[in-house]
């Protein structure tokens, strides 16, 4: 979560490798999914933004998200 009064979060740009990804390069969106800041242009996985927008809106205590997937995870997606 950005803060300030606005509801932005910040979310991986679509398509990057976990090690590609940087502070520099997060996207910043408003919970209804519009786009605020794109730095690279790739714009995000829709998917992530479900997940994490519904945890944003449901809990407005929370700073942050984080999920992560299991190396058997991944190699089955």
């Amino acid at each position: 979560r950005v803060p300030g009064p606005e509801e932005h979060f910040l979310i991986n740009a679509f398509g990057l490798l976990f090690d590609e990804i940087s502070a520099s390069n997060l996207v910043k969106v408003d919970v209804d999914g519009s786009i605020i800041d794109d730095p690279l242009g790739l714009g995000i996985n829709q998917a992530g933004y479900v997940i994490h927008s519904a945890i944003h809106r449901a809990r407005p205590d929370l700073k942050a998200v984080l999920h992560t997937h299991t190396r058997d995870g991944a190699a089955v997606s």
